[in-house]
């Protein structure tokens, strides 16, 4: 009924279903939504753990979950089962997040949207309220190099947030979007591990067992390929250190910016 699987394949959905089951959240955090492939996920996992109570607070700019994907849903789903979704068309870096996380104890975050604003209000202002509860957060749109074929030949470099096909590559990370970057970043200062649901399949699962789930889910709904990471600062083995809003960090350097005014003032310079 989504009907979108370039924004995420079959495979991908359940991949990311079970993750979230598995994790057993009693609030998941959807960040970005577009047509809806991964809200339909979320949302049917929130049903499978009613006794948990669990809620799913989707938050995206588009309006096209309301607009297509909801009527379409309406056609074969019960009411009943929207009732654990709260999809909300917002702005998400100015959503006060405080009065839907304060009472929660197992937060799933799905960080889907993109851009630097966006990594900082997830790193900046998302984390520091969950850091000391079970939580995990999952980033889409980010491949693990080691289970990529080796790229040949020229290449363009790699200017941002981009559809045209340039990709930047750091660490075992390859990637169009800023996302790749800020991540990077912050788990180096607080020595974090960005776990790849790929190298996890590879590496975890037997011949065997990769068979049996071949054979069980078929082709289009088990793949060893993901292109998603994940990490939690439960796992931190340092002091948490979070990047600043830049208003703050203004802030900060105001007092500096005042002190060398006013020596320019005492030497005469304009």
């Amino acid at each position: 009924m989504v009907d979108s699987p370039v924004d995420l394949s079959l495979a991908q959905w359940g991949q990311l279903f079970s993750f979230a089951l598995e994790f057993n959240p009693d609030i998941i955090l959807e960040l970005g939504r577009g047509y809806g492939n991964s809200t339909c996920a979320f949302t049917e996992v929130a049903n499978l753990l009613k006794s948990h109570r669990c809620k799913v607070l989707s938050l995206c700019k588009s309006g096209y979950w309301r607009k297509r994907t909801a009527p379409r849903l309406n056609q074969i789903m019960e009411k009943s089962w929207f009732v654990p979704l709260d999809a909300l068309q917002t702005d998400i870096i100015k959503f006060d997040f405080k009065q839907v996380l304060e009472n929660r104890s197992r937060v799933f975050v799905f960080w889907d949207a993109h851009g630097y604003d966006m990594a900082e209000c997830v790193l900046g202002t998302i984390l520091p309220q969950i850091a000391d509860k079970p939580h995990i957060v999952v980033m889409h749109d980010l491949a693990d190099i080691r289970y990529m074929p080796e790229p040949t030949g020229n290449y363009g470099l790699w200017r941002g947030n981009s559809d045209d096909g340039r990709r930047i590559r750091i660490g075992n990370i390859d990637s169009a979007v800023e996302q790749a970057i800020s991540i990077m970043d912050f788990a180096n200062r607080n020595k974090l591990i960005l776990h790849s649901a790929d190298h996890s399949l590879h590496t975890e699962l037997g011949d065997s067992q990769k068979a049996e789930l071949r054979k069980l889910l078929g082709d289009n709904l088990f793949s060893l390929n993901c292109y998603w990471f994940w990490f939690s600062l439960n796992e931190a083995t340092v002091p948490h250190s979070f990047p600043l809003p830049r208003s703050l960090l203004k802030q900060k350097t105001q007092p500096l910016t005042t002190l060398k005014k006013i020596i320019r003032i005492i030497l005469g310079e304009t």
